[in-house]
C-alpha cells in the first residue's frame, strides 16, 4: 500500500466540519491547497486545529469545488482518544507528518520498523550475511554465469515454487478450506439442508442423558422431529422413563397454537392411549360386540307406556300391546293408544283361561293408521291386542 503523501505549505481552512469531512475553503494567504499538491482519491497526512483541539491522522482528498478531505483514520488526537474531534468552528487543516511516522534511529544506530524488522548498514551486513559465493567444481548444485561472467547459484527444479505458483496453491486451499467449513456437519450441532440417505444395518440412533432421575418422576429423552417450516405444526416420538418403574413409547403430535395430541405406549402391558379418545381397542376387545349394520343405535329405540299398555319404536317401527274390554254386541271401534303413520298390522288374542274365553271367534277389520274394528262371538270380555306398523 502507498504511503500518505506529503507536501510543503499546504494548509486551508474549514467551517464548523463538526466530526464530519472537512470541505476546504481554499488555501491561506502564501499557502498551497490541498488539491494543488495532491491528485484526486490521494491519501494524505493532516492536522486540523482549532485553537481548542487539535487531531492529527490520514485524509482521503476528493477534488472538486470545493474539495473534500475525508477523515480517513485519525492517528491520535489532544483528548488522548483515537475517535473524531467536534469542530464547531473554523480549523485550520495542514499537510503534516505524524510523529507516528517518523523513523528513529536505534542506540546502535540501526533502525526498526514494523513487524519486529531492522534495518542494517553495510558493516551489519557483511559482518552477519552472506556476501559472495565462490563456485566450485565439487560440490553439488547448480548454477549458470551471468552475462557479466559471474556464477549465479538456483536450486534444483522441482524442489521449489514461483510466487505465482504459491499464489495459486494458497487459492485453492482457501477455496476447498472454505468450500469444507460451509458443507460440513458439525458433530456437537448444526443444520443439514437437503435429502440425507443413511446406509448400513445400524440405522440412525439418538442417545441422551441428562442425569439426576427420580424415582417416580417422568424423564422424557431425545427423539426424532418432524418439523413443517414457518407454519407451526410438527410430529416426534420418543422414549419416556417413569424413573424406577417403567418406560413409554410416546408420538406427539403438535399444533401452531402450542397444543398436542399425545399416543403413548405405555410398559410392557399397558394399552395404547390416545389423548383425544383415550385406550384404543384390540381385536380380543371386540369378540362381544355386534358387527357394525346389525343393531340399531341406541337414539333410534325408544319405549314407554301408552294407554292401558306399552310401546317399542326401533328405527322407524312402532310395536304397540295393550289390552281392551269388548262388551258391545256386532263389534266395536278401537283406537290406538298411540298413532302410526301408515296403517299397521293387528293380532289379537284371548286375556283369560275359561272356556269360554278360549273358545271364542273373533275378528279384526276395516284397519287404519288410527284404529280397527273388532267383535268377538261366544264371549264379551278382555283380549289382548298387538299391532306393529310404521311409526
Amino acid at each position: 500500500m502507498p504511503a500518505p503523501q506529503l507536501s510543503n505549505y499546504v494548509l486551508e481552512t474549514a467551517t464548523a466540519p463538526g466530526t464530519g469531512s472537512f470541505t476546504l475553503n481554499g488555501p491561506e494567504t502564501d499557502r498551497r491547497s490541498f488539491s494543488g499538491a495532491f491528485p484526486n482519491g490521494g491519501s494524505v497526512f493532516y492536522f486540523a486545529d482549532d485553537g481548542a483541539g487539535a487531531e492529527w491522522g490520514i485524509g482521503t482528498l476528493t477534488v472538486g469545488t470545493p474539495s473534500v478531505l475525508a477523515r480517513t483514520t485519525i492517528l491520535g488526537n489532544t483528548a488522548n482518544t483515537r475517535a473524531a474531534l467536534n469542530f464547531p468552528g473554523s480549523v485550520e487543516v495542514y499537510n503534516e507528518i505524524p510523529a507516528e511516522f517518523i523513523p528513529i534511529l536505534n542506540s546502535d544506530g540501526s533502525l526498526s520498523i514494523k513487524g519486529n524488522r531492522v534495518v542494517v548498514g553495510i558493516g551489519g551486513a557483511n559482518a552477519n550475511y552472506i556476501v559472495q559465493l565462490s563456485y566450485d567444481f565439487g560440490a553439488a548444485a547448480l548454477g549458470y554465469m551471468d552475462g557479466a561472467g559471474t556464477w549465479r547459484y538456483v536450486q534444483p527444479k522441482g524442489d521449489y515454487s514461483t510466487n505465482a505458483q504459491l499464489t495459486a496453491e494458497i487459492q485453492r486451499a482457501t477455496t476447498v478450506e472454505s468450500n469444507l467449513q460451509s458443507s460440513k456437519y458439525d458433530k456437537t450441532g448444526g443444520e443439514i439442508s437437503g435429502s440425507v440417505t443413511i446406509s448400513g444395518s445400524g440405522g440412525i440412533r439418538t442417545t441422551y442423558d441428562p442425569g439426576g432421575q427420580v424415582s417416580g418422576q417422568t424423564t422424557n429423552y431425545s427423539g426424532f422431529a418432524s418439523y413443517a417450516g414457518g407454519r407451526g405444526g410438527n410430529f416426534g416420538f420418543y422414549v419416556q422413563e417413569l424413573t424406577g418403574s417403567t418406560f413409554n413409547g410416546v408420538f406427539s403430535l403438535g399444533f401452531p397454537d402450542g397444543t398436542y395430541r399425545f399416543l403413548g405406549m405405555p410398559g410392557k402391558s399397558g394399552r395404547l392411549n390416545d389423548s383425544a379418545f383415550g385406550n384404543l381397542a384390540y381385536t380380543s376387545d371386540l369378540q362381544n360386540y355386534q358387527p357394525k349394520g346389525n343393531y340399531a343405535a341406541a337414539s333410534a329405540i325408544s319405549g314407554g307406556i301408552a294407554g292401558n299398555g306399552y310401546y317399542t319404536k326401533t328405527n322407524g317401527i312402532l310395536d304397540l300391546v295393550f289390552t281392551i274390554t269388548f262388551n258391545t254386541s256386532g263389534g266395536q271401534w278401537v283406537s290406538f293408544p298411540m298413532g302410526f303413520s301408515a296403517t299397521p298390522n293387528v293380532f289379537a288374542c284371548s286375556d283369560g283361561q275359561h272356556d269360554g274365553q278360549t273358545d271364542t271367534d273373533w275378528f279384526i277389520w276395516g284397519r287404519t293408521k288410527d284404529g280397527f274394528n273388532f267383535n268377538a262371538r261366544n264371549f264379551q270380555g278382555s283380549f289382548q291386542i298387538f299391532a306393529k306398523g310404521p311409526a
